[in-house]
């Protein structure tokens, strides 16, 4: 029963004890030596690679059942690091974060008085306690073991999806996806930077705990967006495509990551953060689904400001517009996941006919369109027509074809030019030399 369990546990999918023909015999034989790698207290790990070093020498820790008293001795010693560490430092940023934290459990202790805690706020996360757990089977982020939640009490993170039993929510060594993903504001652009095991010392990149390929229970394993290696226990072999493979190559292959990069991944899925044109420009012109958005994002931008100056155009402005139509032409990995299948495409047909109908018939936005002056065509243009080239001078829109039979040559510039080149330079008023006697002027 022990051994199928184990096998069970999210810390063995696709490892050499699931496939070994002989798993039983070294699950019961590593067992009693190896059952809490990988559960490191946070006191032992509490250093991370998202927080700053200084901040992990200082022994900030608290015990999981520390007094009022001790809390408030940390909360005062948390203010001074806050009020001697240098101003607007990622050092302060992270000790304001602790002492957020410090003071909501001393709120939550005098509001339980000693009961069991509804609420625990650590490493950034906000944890609540399950009520109503999912039917589903569900394992622990901390240990990867199963939450039975008929009989066992757990949390879960209310940002990041976090879960861990009650016994394991102090111990926790990871810091909460929500807030790197907030500091970072964008994805790791660089495939796989791997650095090696030695870097690491040969260590886990989470819970520090030691990994060797002698031991199957502790045999590291690769994240494909970190570049880092992990033990079984914050690696669970999660399988996501990678925003940099895809950015860079369009690859859109699952590949195995850490539990805290598919933390980060799920959470910032509809996020814009990727920036295609000033990371590689050169995607458009080899997928031609990404480049015909890119030419319907920059039409949404100029029928945008039609809409916002309209009172009945404002209702077409939905979730969608407002993310397309921004001026920042990022893009997230569900934009690019719905341009790689096909469904974002229909969507901005749909949407751009809607817009254009609206702005077409109404008498306010129609009246705030362009005429071509040089056909004289009562044809009233708009910068989203593709029939319509816009000067980048004056913005002034003329035709396409009008445009080349002209020469490229804007007629609203020239007039400008014209009347710059005939414009007489009124001469300086020259100044009197005549010499006035003060005394002519005293009575």
């Amino acid at each position: 029963m022990a051994a199928a369990l184990a096998n069970d546990s999210p810390r063995y999918r696709n490892s050499l004890i699931c496939c070994s023909p002989r798993s039983e015999d070294v699950a019961s034989r590593t067992a009693s030596s190896s059952s809490t790698s990988g559960c490191v207290s946070a006191d032992e790990s509490y250093d991370s690679n998202y927080m700053p070093k200084s901040i992990t020498n200082k022994k900030l820790k608290i015990h999981s059942s520390a007094t009022q008293e001790e809390i408030e001795k940390a909360i005062k010693q948390c203010k001074e690091l806050v009020l001697n560490s240098a101003q607007c430092s990622d050092e302060r940023k992270w000790l304001v974060r602790y002492l957020v934290e410090l003071r909501l459990r001393l709120e939550d202790l005098k509001d339980n008085e000693g009961e069991q805690r509804v609420r625990v706020v650590i490493k950034g996360h906000h944890f609540e306690q399950q009520v109503n757990p999912s039917n589903r089977k569900q394992y622990c982020d901390h240990c990867s073991g199963v939450i039975w939640s008929i009989v066992q009490c757990s949390y879960i993170c209310t940002d990041c999806g976090y879960l861990c039993h009650y016994k394991c929510v102090d111990d926790i060594c990871r810091v909460c996806a929500h807030v790197v993903m907030t500091d970072k504001g964008q994805f790791e652009m660089n495939i796989c930077p791997e650095k090696g095991l030695s870097a690491q010392d040969y260590k886990c990149a989470e819970c520090h705990s030691a990994l060797t390929f002698k031991d199957s229970w502790n045999e590291p394993r690769l994240c494909d967006y970190t570049g880092l290696y992990f033990c079984a226990t914050c690696h669970w072999n999660d399988l996501l495509p990678i925003p940099a493979r895809v950015v860079h190559n369009w690859d859109w292959d699952k590949r195995y990551i850490s539990r805290i990069a598919f933390q980060m991944l799920t959470l910032s899925w509809t996020r814009p953060y990727i920036d295609v044109e000033n990371i590689n420009s050169k995607l458009f012109s080899f997928i031609a689904e990404l480049e015909w958005v890119h030419k319907m994002r920059k039409d949404l931008e100029w029928m945008k400001r039609y809409l916002c100056a309209c009172g009945q155009g404002s209702s077409l402005l939905s979730p969608l517009f407002m993310q397309l139509g921004d001026v920042n032409k990022k893009y997230s990995m569900a934009h690019l996941q719905a341009i790689n299948d096909g469904t974002l495409e229909t969507q901005l047909t749909e949407l751009t006919e809607m817009c254009r109908s609206h702005i077409t018939s109404c008498s306010l936005c129609s009246g705030k369109g362009y005429l071509c002056e040089i056909c004289s065509n009562n044809e009233i243009l708009y910068p989203f027509d593709s029939g319509a080239i816009m000067c980048d001078k004056c913005n002034s829109m003329y035709h396409r074809g009008c445009w080349l039979r002209k020469g490229q040559k804007c007629v609203k510039c020239l007039r400008i030019e014209d009347r710059k080149k005939s414009k007489v330079d009124v001469p300086d008023d020259t100044v009197s030399n005549v010499e006035y006697d003060i005394d002519k002027f005293v009575v």
